[in-house]
């Protein structure tokens, strides 16, 4: 800073009062950023625990479907066959081999049926690791904030 003062003129340096204000301006930035990016983090995790809460749910829903189909499968299976073998009235030779034919179809039908119903494939993984990216971010800003504010002013 030029200072002219009667017939002197002299020269001060401002340097450090510029980054003392700027050191201020920082530790403000930062005070305000550290509630903002902590309830961002909050937000982020309680995402990530829906969205593996979420995925647990359908995986789950789609294995109770699988099996209550396989158990009515079985049921009507089971019950048909031995509507059919009750009701037939063949020579003993045939009816050995329905009795057979029946109880394989009782093993092999509903093993069909739980082998061919798909389960959801999981997309919890990219959705998990997409929020694991953005909540590594946002930890990454509370660090620098906090080691701003833990410099001490000078």
């Amino acid at each position: 800073m030029v200072e002219r003062k009667g017939g002197t003129v002299t020269l001060r340096r401002m340097e450090s009062a510029i980054h003392a204000v700027q050191r201020g301006t920082d530790r403000t930035a930062a005070e305000l950023a550290i509630p903002r990016l902590t309830n961002e983090l909050n937000q982020l995790t309680a995402r990530r625990t829906e969205a593996i809460a979420s995925e647990k749910e359908t995986l789950q829903r789609a294995r109770s479907g699988r099996k209550s189909l396989t158990i009515l499968t079985l049921v009507v299976v089971f019950f048909g066959g031995l509507m059919l073998i009750g009701s037939a009235t063949v020579r003993p030779a045939i009816q050995v081999f329905l009795n057979i034919l029946w109880y394989i179809a009782v093993i092999a039908i509903p093993v069909f049926v739980f082998k061919t119903v798909k389960m959801p494939r999981s997309s919890s993984k990219s959705v998990v690791s997409d929020i694991d990216m953005q909540i590594a971010r946002v930890e990454e800003h509370l660090k620098a904030n906090r080691r701003i504010l833990d410099e001490l002013p000078g």
